[in-house]
This record gives C-alpha cells, structure tokens and sequence, in this order.
C-alpha cells in the first residue's frame, strides 16, 4: 500500500497518520478544522463516521473516549486500524455504510466529516472508484451529509453531541436549511481557505456551478467550511 506519514498537532496533542493516495487525506479545511473544535470528556462514547485515515477516531482516543469508527471502504478500515496502533490507541474500526455496523447503539460524541466536494465529470473519469467514494458528497456534494444528518438521530440521545462540517464546495444553503429545521446548532469554528488541486483541472466547469459557492483571491480559488455541534431539538 503506498502511504505517506503526516505529522499533526491538534488540541496539544501529536499524531502521526499515514495516508493512502486513494482516500481521502486529511487537510486544514475539514479534518484540522473540525479536529480543533471538537469536544471529548473521558470515558465518553464516541463514534467517527466515515473515519477515512482514522485520524479523528485517533484524536478522540487520545482525548479519553471509547471510541468506534466507520468506513464503507474496505481499505479505510485497513488504514485507520494501522494508524490506531501506530499512535498507541485501541479503537473500534468497522466496515459499513455511516452507522450500519452499529445498528441499536447511541454515543455520547458523533464525529461526523463527510465528503462533500462536487466532482466534475472530467475528474471522475480520471479518479479510481475509491477515491472519487472518498471525496465525491453526490451529484450537488450536499447528499452524503443529508443522508447522515437523517441517519444520525437514531444513534443520539438528548446529550449527544454530533460534530460536522458544512463546505461550500457543495450545496451548502441545502445543508444548512436541513440542519436549521432539524437540530440545535452551534458554530464553532470557521475556516476559509484554498480549494483542492483538482478544481484547477477543470476550472471553467467549477466556475459555472450553480451548486458550490467559490472564490478568487488573486489566482487561487478559495471556498469556506462551518463547524457546528449540533444537538437534538
């Protein structure tokens, strides 16, 4: 499997994760940003849905929590299981689809960072079927979180705690709207900055999205990431 080693610093705390280049790597938008903003008390139960690298689940161990974690992709859970034992944590890791492989549990903490670019026709046929599973959030890039914001009260209680992030690199005033009427919500973190390489492959087609919401400054495209903790209403 050819990896990659990063060396991360989040909450004062040092890990080391190694990547895989067909999934999903963990970056300052989504993983760092919500990684810095979330909240483990010990000995909470916490789950990391569509765990990837496993490094939030990692994060979450290390701050004290039982932690389990989910991926539908079988490579995933192979990563994530390494990167737990090479950081000293025992954690949960089970392949399914979002909560599936813990059908009837409810978690104190639910760690939620799913995919959520729009991919491009032209970068699809390009990408290996896991990797575009990793990155692609559906035809508006809004569908995957959608359908795991719908899934995710089954598995609260009145306390639990459900972190996630809204990109606009998706439909995110679709996400936002379903998360308004749904739950209570909290932002607690914000992050703007540059998008990922592949969008300059095919720019124009980004550019004339009605979906995503993206801008310029100087030659770079940026787009903007929300935090929330959200709870049940």
């Amino acid at each position: 499997m050819s990896s990659n080693l990063l060396n991360l610093k989040i909450q004062g705390t040092s890990l080391k994760i190694k990547t895989n280049p067909k999934l999903f790597i963990p970056s300052l938008h989504g993983s760092k940003a919500l990684g810095t903003a979330i909240r483990i008390s010990k000995g909470e139960s916490v789950l990391d849905v569509g765990c990837g690298t496993g490094f939030l689940a990692i994060l979450a161990a290390k701050k004290g929590g039982i932690v389990s974690g989910t991926d539908i992709l079988p490579d995933a859970i192979i990563l994530s299981k390494e990167n737990a034992s090479m950081n000293n944590v025992r954690v949960d890791f089970r392949r399914g689809d979002l909560f599936s492989p813990f059908k009837g549990k409810k978690f104190d903490v639910i760690i939620a960072n799913i995919p959520q670019e729009v991919l491009s026709p032209k970068i699809k046929s390009k990408w290996t079927k896991e990797k575009v599973i990793s990155y692609s959030g559906g035809k508006t890039g809004s569908e995957m979180l959608m359908k795991t914001l719908a899934w995710a009260k089954r598995y609260m209680h009145r306390e639990t705690r459900l972190y996630i992030v809204v990109y606009t690199m998706s439909n995110s005033r679709k996400s936002l709207r379903y998360i308004i009427k749904n739950y209570s919500a909290r932002l607690i973190n914000f992050y703007s900055g540059p998008v990922k390489d592949f969008v300059y492959a095919d720019k124009e087609w980004y550019e004339k999205n009605k979906d995503i919401l993206i801008y310029k400054v100087g030659k770079k495209y940026f787009a903007d990431l929300f935090v929330f903790e959200l709870m049940l209403k």
